[in-house]
Order: C-alpha cells, then structure tokens, then sequence
C-alpha cells in the first residue's frame, strides 16, 4: 500500500500466463494474526462481490478460530474492486480504511459484509448514506469518518491494491495467496486446511 514491501512472495501456478514469475506483497495493508506466523494468507476481495462474502461467512471464521488465534497463520486483506460489475465496491473499501484511521478496520470489514449478508445472497446494492449508518453503528466519530470519506482520502490506497492485482493478472475474486501459493475463489475450508497443513509441515 504505502510503504516499502515487508514481505514477498513468488506465485507459482494458476494465474494466467501474465501473472506468471510475478511477485506478489504486503507492507502496510491490515492484518490479523501473529506477524512471525509460519503461514502468510493474502486475500484479494472486492467488498461487493457475493463470494467474498461467502467466504467471509463460512471460511474466514474457522480461519480465525484454528488457526489466526493460534498464532499459525497471519491474514491479510487487499483490496481489488471490480467495479465494471460491483459500482460500490470502491467506495466500500475506502469506508473500511477510513474506519482503520479509527482503529476498527476490522470491525467495519465485517460490518460492511454482514449488512449485506442481510439483504440476501446476491449482489447487494448500498450508497453511502449506508455506509455513514454503518460507521455509526459501530461507534465510529461519524464527523471525522464522514469526512474520509467524503474526501476520498484512500482512493488511490485501494487503487494500488487493484493495480497490484492486475499486475499479476488476477482474474477475479476472492483470489488468496498462501505462501505464495494461489488459492482462486471461495473454496470450502478443507482446501485451506489442507494447504496450511502442508506449509505448517514445512
């Protein structure tokens, strides 16, 4: 995002041709989990997109639970908004990192999923008057949070994400890195168990 690069890692397989020998970091983008974990998780989600929220819904929790709260595994989140067919998806993302000058990243990240959760399975339209409930919601000082995001103070934070996501021809979302490894769309938990075991093994 802003900063210089903490930790890279090489795609190996599944991307298209394009993404191929590209590297993929992190450095500054929110995180949860030990920061020494033995396995690095790097999501590429678009806040608008219904199978990021599957995954947030059935996957990330049993994540978290076995192994982010053991200290095994460290989760990062990147932004890639697909906006040709998720109009808000921008917007959203930069409601979450406004809400991180607040310190609740994390707690917007769900919250902007679980309202959606609400509304139904598909694609959910929202503006930002709902986003400002949202905040609200949360506890956030809705004057300073409103002013980010009136401001737009973190479009081009989520537009190096995305670019860093097209750089390596990411096809669509959610896309996950594990170690390096490329994990493409919302696949169940037993296929993320099975290859953190595998890197944990390692």
């Amino acid at each position: 995002m802003r900063v210089l690069l903490a930790a890279i890692f090489m795609i190996a397989a599944s991307l298209p041709a394009a993404g191929q020998g590209k590297f993929i970091g992190v450095d500054d983008d929110p995180s949860i989990g030990d920061a020494n974990a033995k396995v690095l998780i790097i999501e590429f989600g678009d806040y608008q997109c219904p199978s990021c929220r599957m995954f947030w819904r059935e996957v990330e929790p049993r994540l978290k639970k076995d192994y982010v709260d053991t200290g095994k595994v460290k989760l990062v989140f990147r932004d890639f908004p697909i906006v040709q067919i998720h109009p808000e998806a921008t917007l959203a993302a930069m409601a979450v990192d406004c809400a991180g000058d607040q310190n609740k990243y994390w707690q917007m990240h769900d919250k902007v999923f679980r309202e959606q959760d609400k509304r139904g399975d598909t694609l959910v339209r929202f503006k930002a008057t709902d986003l400002k409930k949202w905040a609200k919601d949360i506890s956030l000082d809705t004057a300073a949070f409103n002013e980010c995001l009136d401001s737009a103070r973190y479009r081009d934070e989520v537009a190096k994400d995305k670019a860093d996501g097209d750089d390596v021809g990411i096809p669509g979302t959610p896309m996950f890195f594990v170690n390096g490894r490329v994990v493409g769309g919302a696949q169940p938990y037993p296929v993320f168990k099975k290859i953190i075991e595998e890197e944990l093994k390692k």
